[in-house]
């Protein structure tokens, strides 16, 4: 028990990140960007190359794999999800088209190989007997720190505030004076931040490979819909309900079940309480 609670604390952690800035966009925006979990492969990969082909420090690897994965975020938002911000299954479809496109340019570069990548902190620490990685733990401590500071940003700045009165009542905070189109691309910045942060620890964490963002995206809509649409607190919720099931599959049961419960509890969710948890 004591392991499954702490693995699937350490796990929940990763997924809240990388589900974060999926619903952020939601929340603001009312579209489902299924390109997220691409910019979460692509980042990946970014800090890959920059740290251990091109030798950079860890620091210059982080800094290209954010730049980049928010970068990609912004430029989808300006070149095509705005015209269409009001037409969401446009947005639903054309968002997962872009995945599959970058899984297709990652695959063109890296080939469809699996890349073991060494862990940002190497080593196991031992806790209440059990063996546990140095590299989740410092992914758990910068998951919870990025949350953080998003949830002081939404809280406490105009630009916060502007994103809840947005999410809330967008005619009225046009009337009051609030411009949609820089609130919602401030949204997709920092949601690609996110899944830049969340591509590094996660691709540490498991492996390289293109395809690797359709597990993600699976984790991320079980998760939001669990939590609650839109939800920050909700996502913080479904994604520690999420991790505790998964690491209690995977311990008692098969590592080949490790995405069953999310779906499952998910479908639950559905039928009990369409809106999730916290859902409005």
């Amino acid at each position: 028990m004591e392991q499954i609670l702490i693995q699937g604390a350490l796990l929940s952690g990763l997924y809240a990140l990388i589900a974060l800035g999926f619903t952020m966009i939601f929340g603001v925006g009312g579209v489902l960007n299924l390109a997220h979990a691409g910019y979460v492969m692509v980042a990946g990969y970014m800090f890959y190359m920059a740290t251990y082909i091109l030798g950079l420090p860890l620091a210059a690897g982080f800094a290209i794999a954010i730049s980049v994965s928010s970068g990609l975020a912004v430029m989808t938002y300006m070149a095509w999800v705005r015209r269409f911000l009001y037409n969401p299954v446009v947005v639903f479809v054309s968002t997962l088209i872009l995945a599959l496109l970058l899984e297709h340019i990652m695959t063109l570069a890296f080939f469809r190989e699996n890349i073991n990548v060494p862990p940002i902190v190497a080593g196991n620490i031992q806790i209440l007997g059990y063996s546990f990685s140095n590299n989740l733990i410092v992914a758990l401590i910068a998951s919870w720190i990025c949350i953080a500071i998003v949830l002081l940003f939404v809280r406490r700045t105009h630009m916060g505030r502007a994103m809840r009165a947005l999410a809330m009542d967008r005619r009225g905070a046009i009337i009051s004076g609030i411009n949609p189109d820089v609130v919602n691309l401030t949204t997709w910045a920092i949601s690609g931040a996110l899944a830049g942060v969340a591509g590094i620890f996660y691709g540490s964490y498991t492996f390289l490979v293109p395809d690797m963002w359709v597990l993600p995206l699976i984790m991320s809509f079980a998760i939001v819909v669990i939590g609650g649409l839109g939800s920050i607190e909700g996502t913080l919720v479904g994604a520690h309900i999420v991790g505790f099931m998964e690491t209690a599959t995977v311990l008692a049961i098969s590592d080949k079940l490790r995405s069953v419960p999310g779906l499952v509890i998910m479908i639950i969710v559905l039928v009990l309480r369409p809106r999730g948890l916290f859902g409005r």
